[in-house]
């Protein structure tokens, strides 16, 4: 097999978490790895995640290692074609290593040290730890540094250890000295006057703890900046070692599920590649899972990215897990790839045996034979990913609206001394999300700290913690001709949690043109009314809203919407404010779904933002662009669908050619290319 180099697709990657150690102590153990490479083979499959919860399969003692099964595998695996993505095995520690260095099992926020077993179950600070698990990172990048069928690193998996161990209130206490300098500037920026806290030694400063301090909104905060840093530090680590011994292979860990004390942001730079691991609920709607398909794309500024894990069937860790229709499957793999993705590949290959993931579903189910409905959908998909051509593969999204996403602002929005409880950063992300979505208006989700100048129009629902840079950085996008768009519990608190003083929404105020005097979280249930003015164009009727009322005092803003009830019926509920050459809203409450779709409506048609294909409600459309324009159809309602065509197009898994409309069929899937271009 020819090594790739970094980054490169000339093939769509194909395939499964793959764990054949799981069947070496069965008697046909050698048997089944054959008829796996046969059915590998049948099904098309060219990628393969290896090794990811093998260390000990690989490391039965501190003083042995047994990486003979392992060649075997690769060995076999390079004989039919099949890359590898090689897991560093380092996310579930042996049993051994538990039992003779106990230090290694996190500390809960009570005070309580976890008990050997499951997996991520380590301290993400020990030092035992990282010198056992970066041991045997060596020794198999030393070992299988020029094997032919190795095409990535697969760092861990699913990072995300939390503890509060004396050890981590050690290493925190280091953190925050060089992230403050002095005792005296962490007690100014954390305000530790309040109640009496005021820290005078360094050694008095402790983790948060549901049976001590907890009260600290900054040192809540903080303890999550740190924990994402030393994950980080975890994964560098061993990340370090690889691009050492291995500087030709690229290197990765997959995200998943938004990790909430992870900023993906700043884990971002230290991949290669980016990955994701998509388990969508049953009843998810189709915008939610495009919505994290889009942040994946967008952490690399538009590299390509790769779908790591998915089921091809069911979980068996959901409330409830009901099986994928026909064709669903499908159509969620080419979704991944409408928004970015170059690989497909589940969880898993074969079907466990045992163990807490025995029911999840696999390629190979414990019938163990292709004559499953499951088997012949994933071997007619990987037959069609095999069409997919090279210039398709290099095309990227464009998008002109940034939805901004910050990690720090979710800690901030949830924390448990606001205002409300009923507070939900991410979904109210995906509430502005789908109304573009439901439009096929690319959207690109990007953090606070990134560049503006590429979009006509950005959004930022629940922006509580704006830094002065950042407030600077909006104003200056607004006043040379972007459009802003911010919510309710925005420009509250800065990047210390500290109150903004001299009016509500602090550093962006002047942008805005409004001050908020106060705010009125409303109780689960009760609702308000905003009614539309009927001079603003595109702009008419009356919608619900819930959850939050600003009462807002204008400096410059035109009113576009009224509150209908109570003492500040008739006050702004939305505004606009023209600033400089742009133009800038504040949305202070939180409307129904048809009232964000009508606001929507009314930026779309003021900023002329187009679909990149007119097409009926419930068919997604996405263009990737680069040498060939392509244009991803996804019809995710149960009922066929026609699209009218605005020139003759051909469908890359069809290879049929279409004049001026094509026919969808149910949770159909087309790729367009135009015949000219």
């Amino acid at each position: 097999m020819q090594q790739l180099g970094k980054l490169r697709f000339p093939v769509a990657f194909y395939g499964g978490d793959y764990n054949p150690e799981q069947w070496m102590a069965e008697e046909n153990g050698r048997q089944v790895w054959l008829e796996d490479l046969r059915l590998m083979r049948k099904a098309g499959v060219n990628l393969v995640s290896l090794g990811v919860f093998s260390w000990a399969a690989l490391q039965p003692a501190e003083d042995r290692f047994v990486f003979e099964w392992l060649d075997q595998i690769l060995e076999l695996l390079a004989a039919q074609q099949i890359f590898v993505c090689l897991g560093t095995a380092t996310a579930a520690q042996p049993a051994w290593l538990s039992a003779a260095y106990p230090d290694v099992l996190p500390v809960d926020e009570a005070g309580v040290r976890h008990k050997p077993g499951v997996r991520l179950n380590y301290c993400p600070t020990n030092e035992q730890f990282r010198r056992l698990s970066q041991n045997l990172v060596r020794k198999l990048a030393e070992r299988y540094r020029e094997h032919s069928a190795l095409l990535l690193w697969h760092v861990s998996n699913e990072y995300g250890p939390a503890c509060y161990c004396e050890y981590c209130a050690m290493r925190f206490r280091g953190w925050l000295q060089q992230r403050y300098g002095s005792l005296e500037e962490l007690n100014r920026r954390w305000i530790t006057t309040i109640w009496s806290r005021t820290y005078t030694s360094w050694e008095q400063v402790q983790p948060p703890s549901s049976i001590g301090e907890h009260s600290l909104q900054a040192l809540q905060l903080d303890y999550q900046r740190f924990l994402s840093d030393m994950n980080l530090e975890g994964y560098l680590g061993e990340a370090a070692i690889l691009r050492e011994v291995t500087p030709h292979i690229p290197v990765m860990t997959n995200f998943h599920g938004l990790t909430r004390h992870m900023d993906y942001f700043s884990w971002a730079p230290h991949q290669d590649i980016i990955s994701w691991d998509s388990y969508p609920r049953h009843n998810s709607t189709p915008d939610m899972v495009a919505f994290f398909y889009d942040m994946m794309r967008c952490l690399k500024h538009n590299q390509p990215w790769l779908l790591l894990e998915q089921t091809p069937s069911q979980v068996q860790w959901h409330q409830e897990n009901p099986l994928k229709r026909p064709g669903v499957m499908r159509l969620q793999s080419y979704q991944a790839l409408a928004h970015g993705s170059n690989a497909i590949m589940f969880f898993q290959w074969r079907q466990a045996r045992g163990g807490r993931e025995m029911y999840h579903g696999a390629m190979v189910s414990h019938a163990g034979h292709e004559q499953t409905r499951i088997f012949q959908e994933v071997a007619a998909l990987g037959a069609e990913l095999k069409l997919l051509e090279p210039a398709l593969l290099e095309t990227q999204m464009q998008a002109r609206v940034a939805l901004l996403m910050s990690w720090p602002n979710w800690w901030a929005v949830e924390n448990r001394h606001t205002p409300s409880r009923h507070f939900n950063y991410i979904a109210e992300l995906q509430h502005y999300y789908r109304a573009l979505w439901q439009r096929n208006i690319a959207v690109d989700i990007i953090s606070p700290d990134q560049a503006l100048d590429n979009y006509q129009l950005v959004i930022a629902p629940l922006f509580t913690m704006v830094s002065e840079e950042q407030g600077a950085a909006i104003e200056q996008y607004v006043k040379e001709g972007g459009t802003f768009l911010t919510t309710y519990f925005s420009g509250m608190i800065d990047e210390s949690h500290r109150a903004w003083l001299g009016g509500f929404p602090g550093p962006l105020r002047r942008t805005l043109g409004i001050w908020v005097e106060e705010f009125d979280p409303l109780p689960e249930g009760k609702t308000n009314t905003l009614f539309c003015l009927q001079e603003a164009d595109d702009w008419s009727g009356s919608y619900s809203c819930e959850r939050w009322c600003d009462i807002v005092h204008l400096e410059g803003a035109q009113t576009l919407a009224v509150f209908g009830q109570d003492f500040y019926a008739g006050r702004p509920a939305i505004t606009e404010n023209h600033y400089g050459l742009g133009q800038a809203f504040y949305v202070a409450t939180r409307p129904e779904a048809a009232g964000i779709d009508a606001l929507i409506n009314m930026l779309q048609s003021r900023l002329g933002l187009t679909a990149p294909l007119l097409v009926p409600r419930g068919v997604e459309v996405t263009r990737r662009e680069g040498k060939i324009t392509a244009y991803f159809l996804l019809n995710h309602l149960p009922q066929e669908q026609y699209v009218s065509l605005p020139r003759p197009m051909r469908d890359v898994l069809t290879q049929q050619v279409y004049e001026q409309e094509m026919q969808l069929p149910p949770h159909g899937v087309a790729i367009l290319i135009p015949l000219y271009q």
